[in-house]
């Protein structure tokens, strides 16, 4: 008796491989995604301002870190003794003001050669809610915990949204011709705004991505959404919160993209840097006796002529 509905993949070109770097953009669930990544070591980078939950934030950096538009003291707020800036994430606040600024520009310069450089980017939406900052009629990525009464708190319409995600795509598409962009959607549930609230969100997100993708031959959609909302489907594959996936989770939807997205060839170095890794973390239960020593000379031996074979692969 078949007991879930499931999704199939099938390898998708050009894929991803250990000669082309990746950029991740947008909420906590890319930064599941990136961590694959880095254990895999496939060249990547990832959300060089912290976390982005909705696509506005999104475009506003990346329009800045193409247009070279570096961050004055202008740009900063303070709350007591905190810097800060409402287009970035908390990770980038400081009790210095030059040290906050320096760091923002370092991001920005970051982000724009990897806008530049990389052969797929892939873009996570976590929800339409967005909030604008009321004195400077501006949306803002990060509220940093202001009082609630600065923000207004809207949700984005499918239009609004469409519009910011095209224009993501244009701009990064005008300056880096050959690169993918791959939209999906956060199976992360914001709850906080409300289960109903949470649905219309992710409704928008995902009505304004598939008209984007629809429009644009180098966009492409990435079903992680539904692979929790309709392919695993229960409260086992969350954790205890029962609003971020699990470990579990999190693999099955690691799997899926790297059946759909990673090259073959990579595929199966990545079955070799597993069993590598795996290795290096390895703990002799008796340090320095002659297992120990043996196993740790073979290892070396197997580091060593993987990069010989491999030198454009850090591990």
């Amino acid at each position: 008796m078949k007991r879930s509905t499931t999704i199939s993949f099938t390898p998708q070109s050009p894929a991803i491989d250990h000669h082309s770097s990746s950029l991740f953009l947008g909420s906590c669930f890319a930064i599941n995604m990136a961590e694959k990544f880095d254990f895999f070591s496939l060249p990547y980078t990832s959300n060089p301002f912290g976390v982005l939950f909705q696509p506005l934030a999104i475009e506003s950096l990346v329009k800045r870190a193409l247009d070279q538009q570096v961050f004055t003291e202008a740009d900063l707020d303070q709350r007591d003794d905190i810097w800060f800036s409402f287009n970035a994430h908390t990770s980038l606040s400081g009790v210095d003001k030059q040290t906050v600024l320096d760091g923002s520009n370092s991001a920005l310069s970051d982000l724009r050669f990897a806008l530049l450089d990389a052969k797929h980017i892939i873009i996570t939406l976590g929800t339409a809610w967005a909030y604008k900052h009321l004195e400077r009629n501006q949306f803002v990525a990060n509220c940093h915990k202001q009082p609630g009464g600065v923000f207004n708190k809207e949700l984005l319409s499918i239009q609004n949204i469409e519009r910011s995600l095209s224009h993501i795509y244009e701009l990064i598409h005008d300056q880096n011709p050959e690169v993918n962009v791959l939209f999906t959607v956060s199976p992360v549930r914001h709850i906080k705004d409300g289960i109903v609230e949470n649905s219309r969100s992710k409704a928008h997100l995902l009505a304004a991505v598939h008209q984007v993708v629809d429009e644009n031959e180098q966009a492409h959609y990435f079903p992680a959404y539904e692979l929790l909302m309709d392919e695993l489907r229960d409260y086992r594959y969350y954790g205890s919160d029962l609003i971020h996936p699990d470990a579990q989770a999190i693999f099955h939807v690691w799997e899926c993209f790297k059946t759909a997205w990673v090259a073959r060839e990579s595929q199966e170095l990545m079955e070799t840097i597993g069993g590598l890794k795996a290795a290096m973390n390895h703990r002799s239960q008796i340090p320095g006796s002659n297992a120990d020593r043996d196993f740790k000379r073979k290892l070396q031996e197997r580091l060593e002529a993987f990069r010989a074979k491999h030198p454009h692969i850090s591990i």
